[in-house]
């Protein structure tokens, strides 16, 4: 029902979440037969508000690129021990930056980002490397907080939320289609408004729930309808460990100009506080 990665970009840079971002692009890539690319963004020192410091010497500089090859060396040794089809990238700059643009450049379609589980004061938000690129990326963005567990790499069955929006039944139909391709389950969560019944938006997403049951059939893959009611990213993250899913799908849309600078307020909650892998899917052409 949907096209699966071809080109999938992971960015490594020593800290445990990285690497195991690396394992799950890694995993990935391999079971879909997709290149993988792997990237090391190097940040000038002194470029954050230090310039007391004074500018690198080509000699910092020069050890800088070369622990981040060494860095990337090891990243491709893994992947070439998975057979997968490698190229790495070491850039200068900001990076959320040189993350969205080598995936444009190289044509990516999914990005895998590793991020650090926070505490409980910080869980309302994403890191910012990880909020920048997510709500600017036209592409999947896939966010990781903990190791893969016993290398099934999306788990057993996965969790995908259906509202009433364009965006939310593309998030169906590519989690059928990912169900279909890794031979997973598929639940879908559609989130009720009690007070509002026979409103417009809740007949969709309740008609969307119906659609995917079809379409898993129709796929062949083991497929169960859940219904919830409450707060929105509550209901995802409550469904998600009640029906023992092993990663959250969600859809946004695609947004241009000032929209791009925050996700919309349930993906960022999800993707915050969830302890699962979240799949975050924003197909370009819904805009």
């Amino acid at each position: 029902m949907t096209d699966m990665y071809t080109r999938i970009l992971a960015t490594v840079g020593g800290s445990p979440w990285s690497d195991t971002a690396l394992t799950y692009a890694i995993n990935i890539a391999a079971r879909l037969g997709a290149d993988l690319h792997i990237l090391t963004g190097l940040v000038m020192p002194g470029s954050h508000g230090h310039a007391e410091q004074g500018p690198p010497s080509d000699q910092t500089q020069a050890d800088m690129e070369k622990a981040a090859r060494e860095l990337l060396r090891d990243a491709a040794d893994q992947a070439r021990q998975a057979r997968v089809s490698v190229v790495t990238h070491v850039t200068w700059g900001a990076i959320p930056t040189t993350i969205l643009q080598t995936a444009a450049a190289e044509g990516c379609d999914l990005i895998v980002l590793g991020t650090r589980r926070r505490g409980p004061t910080e869980r309302q938000e994403l890191g910012h490397i990880t909020q920048a690129v997510a709500a600017n990326a036209p592409q999947s963005v896939l966010v990781i907080k903990r190791p893969l567990v016993r290398r099934a790499l999306l788990g057993r069955r996965i969790l995908v939320a259906a509202g009433h929006s364009s965006w939310s039944k593309y998030a169906v139909e590519h989690a059928i289609g990912l169900a279909q391709v890794l031979g997973l389950e598929v639940c879908v969560l559609h989130v009720e408004h009690p007070s509002q019944p026979d409103d417009e938006t809740e007949i969709e997403g309740k008609q969307l729930v119906a659609d995917a049951e079809a379409w898993s059939a129709a796929a062949g893959i083991a497929y169960e309808g859940v219904l919830a009611s409450g707060s929105v990213p509550e209901a995802i993250l409550d469904a998600a460990v009640r029906k023992q899913c092993h990663a959250i799908i969600i859809g946004t849309r695609s947004v241009s100009g000032w929209d791009r600078l925050a996700l919309g307020s349930i993906v960022n909650a999800v993707a915050a506080r969830a302890t699962l892998p979240v799949l975050i899917v924003k197909p370009a052409m819904l805009v």
